[in-house]
């Protein structure tokens, strides 16, 4: 993909239909003018043993719009922003849940993974959750996003024969889960056959803590009522703006402070 630029999904005049696209803007639900942080969307992090993960995580979701944003954690997270509330217990099942996110940081604290696998939430499952899952029947039935990059996907679903494409189309179909499949050429792949490419994004965001950054601006989408395939998009579509707009120097912390500007770029 680097080395053909930027590729583009034209009409020409013929009728046709497809379920390969590329990826663009979200289409975002309009605000209620008389809704309140729940109805805008909850955001429940599970923390584990680095904490600098779920933050950024955390820190995203915040800013990519929920409404809300939790993180359980048994000890406190140092400089997260004052809106973001952290608690000691792990109420998963929290009927306001509009999406759990594990993994970010989890490390290898498999209880984390199996606490969030017992919620009826939507979820997004990243970095050492995918790690912790061990087989792909495990997504069956849980409404799910994972976010693997080229060597987490192998770890899950095995070597998987066929292009890119084909395998991330194999992984959502098996697992019943939309699958984000990370690089240089993201794909999002839906068990329905959908598949979204990703538009060309900055080589820079290939720096620590960016996945967990995309993690939680997935998080957000789903909360604020994006459907699986559409949130993860979205997300992904937001994730190259924001890198965009954070410039070559950035660490993810910057690119976590760019999302809004990326976001204004919608209704620009």
């Amino acid at each position: 993909m680097h080395k053909c630029g930027r590729v583009v999904l034209a009409d020409i005049g013929i009728e046709a239909t497809s379920d390969w696209l590329e990826i663009g803007p979200p289409v975002l639900p309009m605000l209620d003018p008389v809704g309140h942080k729940y109805s805008r969307g909850l955001v429940h992090a599970l923390a584990g043993k680095m904490p600098g993960a779920i933050a950024l995580s955390a820190a995203a979701a915040a800013r990519a719009g929920a409404g809300y944003v939790r993180v359980s954690t048994s000890h406190p997270i140092a400089n997260l922003p004052s809106a973001i509330v952290q608690l000691d217990t792990a109420e998963v099942n929290d009927e306001r849940i509009g999406c759990l996110l594990v993994g970010p940081g989890m490390g290898d604290i498999p209880q984390v993974l199996t606490l969030a696998l017992t919620s009826r939430a939507p979820k997004v499952i990243d970095a050492d959750g995918i790690n912790q899952l061990g087989d792909p029947e495990r997504l069956q039935g849980q409404d799910a996003i994972v976010t693997p990059h080229s060597g987490e996907f192998e770890r899950l679903f095995g070597t998987l024969p066929g292009s890119k494409a084909d395998r991330a189309l194999d992984a959502a179909r098996r697992s019943g889960a939309v699958v984000v499949y990370k690089g240089p050429d993201t794909l999002v792949a839906s068990p329905d056959g959908r598949l979204g490419f990703a538009p060309p994004a900055p080589a820079w965001l290939a720096s620590a803590g960016t996945g967990d950054v995309l993690a939680g601006i997935i998080a957000a989408m789903r909360a604020r009522g994006l459907p699986a395939f559409e949130a993860a998009c979205g997300a992904v579509w937001l994730h190259g703006r924001a890198a965009e707009i954070a410039g070559s120097a950035m660490i993810a912390d910057d690119l976590a402070a760019a999302i809004p500007e990326a976001l204004a770029l919608i209704d620009g």
